[in-house]
């Protein structure tokens, strides 16, 4: 019995060597066969990653240069809009100065017209008047005189007589 326990204790030198071919030949074996598609299986994760990071990153470019697309043309929608109010309300002040100017022409015109027209009138009264009145002179005349004046004579003393007025 004693013999088996160090059987069993003892170190045997071949046992060694072989278990360490073994192990060896047990690596190499892995390495050719396992080693290579765990490597391929990796770095083709590797790449979907890195593929899926640069995705990522081109989609957050993109939408940076959307939103600054969008601020840019919604700037320019607001000064579109500032220069269609500054635009109508310039259109509407110079309309307002017309629509002021013509009213000022046609009361400029009405007033001529009116005293054009008072004028006119004016004339009007004053040849009636003369003619009243050298009706009247001749009357006068005739019952002084006693005779008819003729036309000339009639015309003079119409025109003393206003001038006299």
């Amino acid at each position: 019995m004693g013999e088996q326990y160090l059987e069993l204790i003892s170190l045997n030198v071949w046992h060694i060597v072989v278990t360490i071919a073994n192990l060896f030949i047990l690596v190499l074996i892995l390495k050719k066969f396992l080693w290579k598609p765990v490597k391929k299986v990796v770095a083709e994760r590797q790449n979907q990653v890195e593929s899926i990071y640069k995705e990522a990153t081109d989609s957050r470019d993109a939408a940076e240069r959307d939103r600054l697309l969008y601020e840019e043309k919604l700037n320019n929608a607001q000064n579109e809009a500032e220069d269609i109010v500054r635009t109508a309300t310039q259109k509407a002040d110079r309309l307002s100065d017309e629509i002021v100017n013509e009213a000022k022409e046609k009361a400029v015109q009405t007033m001529k017209r009116a005293e054009e027209d008072i004028e006119l009138e004016k004339k009007k009264a004053m040849n009636e008047l003369k003619n009243e009145i050298s009706g009247i002179s001749v009357q006068i005349a005739e019952s002084v005189v006693g005779r008819e004046i003729n036309e000339e004579d009639h015309r003079e003393l119409i025109d003393s007589f206003i001038d006299s007025l």
